[in-house]
């Protein structure tokens, strides 16, 4: 709309004259005028070339050039960030194990603080904080930075106090401020910290699944551009640009909330017992490669994992810490006789309880010869004499051509982070020789992690077939979730091999049935480990390596490895117990916690348990009651 202006027409006054009548010469004025005129000229000449140069896109001040509109939009535009929820983390009953809340900082503008009212905001704040005011007085005072926090994750009720001061006008706070930021909660604790891993104050994923998915979970920013008054606050008609923040994605676990407490419960009863250092226990689901429990101890506090050392929070003992297998080895090795076709079931090794080898004589854990054996009979009575000549007929290329197809010395592939690959040394590696071979069909000069061990035994169990193990059972956003297919790697041994394997290895466990049977049914001959039950298991006794080409003298290793039920197993179990102090073999110190799972899993899994498989005094007949 043009706005219309009114112009009054005034006719010309004629020129003055001066006293004596003549009429003043206009020589001198035009000329006056002229010069007037240039001089204006001149300036309106520069104004408007300035004017032409404010309307362009930049212009030059001091050699500099400068957008104009963009300095316009800095002045008048705010961007924020607007920070996503990160995801949320179940296990498959729907539990949550790790969340996000929004929780307070307290934080100091210190250039707004004078050096006179430092000390006696010190005083306030440091008594309402719980911290020395000589210390407060020391961060408000220094004024380097315009922005200091000075303590993380207080008290909701300490900071509404502030606030309610600050809204209320009183001095007392002043230039203190009162920031929300998320943060990462574990209702559970300690139970499963090693597995879900911790996040940081800067919300990012510093171990296990969190660290691992952290680019998932912890989802996209958003940023809302917005015009703002004098005051910096969002002018209400002003322009606005708002990219929506993405919240993470959440995680549904495979761990089971029955069987990890189990697991949990048995293992830190063993240590209790035993007065040893930790130890782990894994429940892998032997069909699909979903892990159903995986504990260690010494576990944290995710709460709190900065007050623990980076040894305890950043490593997962289940799959970041290797040890020698011992003789739970011997059953990949019998696998493996069978499959490369070096020996068959029957085959039989001289066991002279000793044995020398390359300058060294070898033995077995009481130097006590066991005569003639199978390979069924190794497992049974644990021979490391007879492992090693079965491991000399297998020869060098074939075993560990499949030692590697049974997935040591590599990663398994877990969605948890700093999987470690374990150490296996061939005839490729410096320093090898033949004598590695012979003791590596005993389990000792090879390392393995937890999970690659109970791996190849769920192998086994499920005739040859190699699964790829996962933490993760469904991701989720919203509604709408993707679920994890679990994924067959290959067959590593042939049906047939792997069953043969599992009959010897039922026959190993109820051997081990008096060291956890004889006390309560009087009975000292042989019976069956979980009554009820056909139950496979492979005990171990590992040294520890000393770090100097030797190994420890005073620790040990006891362990045991194996599946139940033995036909159509549901899941294979693996039970280590770092540096026993009561007992030192595997048989007195993992045994007794693999038989307690095992038959607790049969129970829960409603699978009905035979009468016949159990000895006299396991009271058959009230089997079958106890297990409607």
């Amino acid at each position: 709309m043009r706005h219309s202006r009114t112009y009054t027409y005034r006719p010309a006054r004629a020129a003055p004259r001066r006293a004596d009548g003549a009429v003043p010469s206009l020589h001198i004025s035009r000329m006056r005028l002229l010069i007037v005129l240039v001089a204006v000229a001149a300036i309106m000449l520069r104004v408007g070339i300035q004017l032409v140069t404010l309307t362009g896109e930049t212009v030059e001040l001091n050699g500099t050039s400068v957008n104009l509109r963009q300095m316009a939009r800095n002045e008048v535009n705010s961007r924020q960030v607007i920070e996503p929820t990160r995801g949320v983390i179940r296990d498959r009953a729907g539990n949550t194990l790790a969340m996000s809340i929004e929780a307070p900082w307290i934080v100091v503008d210190p250039t707004t603080i004078s050096d006179a009212r430092a000390a006696d905001l010190a005083r306030e704040l440091g008594g309402v904080l719980g911290m020395p005011a000589a210390e407060l007085e020391a961060m408000l005072t220094d004024r380097t930075t315009r922005y200091r926090v000075i303590r993380r994750w207080v008290d909701p009720s300490t900071a509404r106090a502030i606030l309610e001061s600050l809204a209320a006008g009183e001095m007392r706070f002043s230039g203190v401020f009162v920031e929300y930021h998320q943060r990462r909660i574990y209702p559970a604790g300690p139970s499963g910290a090693a597995l879900l891993g911790a996040v940081n104050d800067e919300g990012t994923g510093v171990a296990g699944v969190e660290a691992y998915y952290d680019d998932i979970l912890r989802g996209r920013a958003g940023i809302l551009t917005a015009e703002i008054d004098a005051r910096a606050q969002p002018i209400g008609i002003g322009q606005q640009e708002l990219r929506a923040a993405n919240d993470g994605i959440d995680l549904e676990l495979t761990i089971d909330p029955f069987i990890q407490s189990l697991a949990e419960r048995e293992l830190e009863q063993a240590i209790a017992i035993q007065s040893a250092d930790g130890g782990v226990v894994i429940v892998l689901d032997v069909q699909s490669g979903a892990i159903r429990a995986m504990a260690s101890l010494p576990s944290f506090d995710p709460n709190e994992y900065q007050q623990y050392p980076a040894s305890v929070y950043n490593l997962n003992p289940a799959t970041s810490q290797v040890y020698e297998p011992g003789s739970t080895f011997k059953a990949i090795l019998a696998a493996i006789g069978l499959q490369t076709g070096r020996f068959s079931a029957d085959t039989q090794v001289d066991d002279t309880g000793e044995i020398d080898r390359y300058g060294y004589r070898l033995g077995n854990w009481n130097r006590m010869a066991n005569g003639l054996l199978t390979p069924g009979r190794m497992l049974y009575y644990s021979s490391n004499v007879a492992a090693l000549q079965f491991a000399e007929m297998i020869g060098t290329e074939s075993f560990y051509e499949y030692v590697d197809r049974f997935g040591f010395g590599r990663p398994t592939g877990v969605d948890i982070s700093a999987e470690a690959t374990g150490i296996v040394s061939s005839p490729a590696s410096a320093g090898w020789s033949p004598i590695v071979l012979s003791t590596n069909g005993y389990g000792q000069g090879i390392a393995v992690t937890p999970l690659q061990l109970v791996r190849a035994m769920a192998t086994i169990a499920n005739d040859g077939v190699m699964m790829r193990p996962y933490l993760v059972e469904r991701r989720c956003r919203g509604a709408e979730c993707v679920s994890t297919q679990p994924r067959a790697i290959k067959q590593v041994v042939a049906p047939d091999v792997a069953q043969a394997v599992q009959r010897m290895l039922v026959e190993s466990a109820n051997h081990y049935a008096p060291v956890v049977w004889s006390e309560i049914t009087g009975q000292g001959g042989d019976t069956w480990l979980v009554p009820g039950y056909e139950v496979a298991a492979k005990t171990g006794t590992s040294s520890i390596p000393n770090g100097r080409g030797g190994y420890e003298t005073d620790g040990v290793i006891g362990s045991v490895v194996g599946f139940a039920p033995a036909k159509q197993a549901r899941y294979a179990i693996l039970v280590k117990i770092d540096r026993p102090r009561r007992d030192p073999w595997g048989v007195d110190t993992a045994i007794p916690v693999f038989q307690a799972i095992a038959e607790q899993l049969m129970r829960y899994e409603h699978i009905p348990p035979d009468a016949a498989l159990a000895g006299p005094g396991q009271i058959a007949g009230e089997l079958v009651a106890a297990h409607p």
